[in-house]
């Protein structure tokens, strides 16, 4: 379930200017090559596929993690990838000339800080070990708490810890708190973890996107107009066929439907209409992007060319 965790990508990587150059292009005719990893918010893709709605020439790759998608996007084997905002961001920041098309789900709760249960306010973690994956999403999350409980981060002892190693610190007694994501939030509460705060809190600040390489995206229009569509179809049969959905996630992504359902219920879905809101010039989409762009160390600013409402179904197409 690692879908926040970025790596940065190598330093030997970077060229003289730190800049990741992209290596190679998309040529007219190739297939559409798309990445993405297990995460509740992405698996439309997932049921897509298995029901065959998928375009001809898209072809996904799961992977284990974002990094992952992201060393894919600039070593040419992915031209698109399921990521985080902040990862879009960062890659960014760091050269990636990457345009989100589509936003998957914003979280609603799935995004969690959750504690020993001798800990019932947020003022008393000072001084306590908290876990959390120290990407932006992870960082921005706990900053936004420590800021509500009245503290700094030199108040707490943050232990950067990867999310496959959140129930094992937990047992350990290795930390105090842990930032954290569904479906291991569940886990940790049945270990005796207490919720103290979540991405409800803090709304429209946590966003799933699908990013494409600018570069690509004029030879394969046409199927990611495919593909877009076949997400909301995927997002219909999720939303009305909602116990089959379920237990297809469950069994791909390893988990009891219990899981998968709570999982959901920390989740935004987005519809057409709703993406082309987020998708707009003054929404909370580029809000966000530009707090995480300045928490990333930015200084000249994203303007609007980096996302488009332009690849969303039309009202005709959906109704047809």
């Amino acid at each position: 379930m690692d879908r926040r965790h970025f790596c940065t990508l190598a330093p030997l990587a970077l060229g003289v200017t730190g800049v990741l150059p992209f290596l190679g292009g998309c040529r007219r005719d190739d297939p559409l090559r798309v990445s993405y990893h297990p995460w509740i918010g992405y698996e439309t893709f997932y049921l897509a596929q298995s029901f065959g709605w998928l375009p001809e020439q898209a072809s996904l790759a799961r992977r284990a993690s974002a990094s992952e998608s992201l060393a894919a996007l600039q070593e040419n084997e992915a031209d698109a990838a399921a990521l985080t905002l902040d990862e879009v961001i960062r890659a960014r920041l760091q050269g990636m000339d990457l345009v989100v098309l589509m936003v998957f789900n914003v979280s609603a709760g799935a995004d969690a800080l959750v504690a020993h249960e001798s800990i019932k306010r947020l003022e008393q973690l000072e001084g306590k070990r908290i876990g959390a994956e120290e990407s932006a999403v992870g960082a921005m999350l706990l900053d936004r708490i420590l800021e509500k409980a009245g503290l700094v981060r030199e108040q707490v002892n943050i232990v950067d810890l990867p999310i496959d190693r959140h129930v094992v610190a937990w047992e350990a007694g290795d930390v105090d708190a842990l930032v954290s994501y569904e479906p291991t939030v569940a886990r940790l509460r049945r270990l005796g973890a207490v919720r103290l705060a979540d991405s409800r809190d803090f709304p429209d600040t946590i966003f799933d996107v699908l990013a494409v390489r600018r570069d690509c995206i004029e030879h394969v229009e046409h199927t990611l107009l495919g593909l877009i569509d076949a997400h909301f179809r995927a997002l219909e049969h999720l939303r009305f066929n909602r116990q089959d959905a379920l237990y297809r996630i469950a069994d791909v992504e390893s988990v009891s439907p219990a899981d998968a359902r709570r999982a959901l219920g920390g989740v935004l879905l987005p519809d057409r209409r709703a993406n082309q809101r987020y998708l707009s010039a003054a929404s909370r989409l580029k809000v966000a992007a530009d707090e995480l762009e300045r928490r990333l160390g930015g200084v000249s600013g994203l303007d609007n060319g980096w996302f488009t409402d332009a690849f969303l179904p039309t009202e005709h197409a959906r109704a047809g």
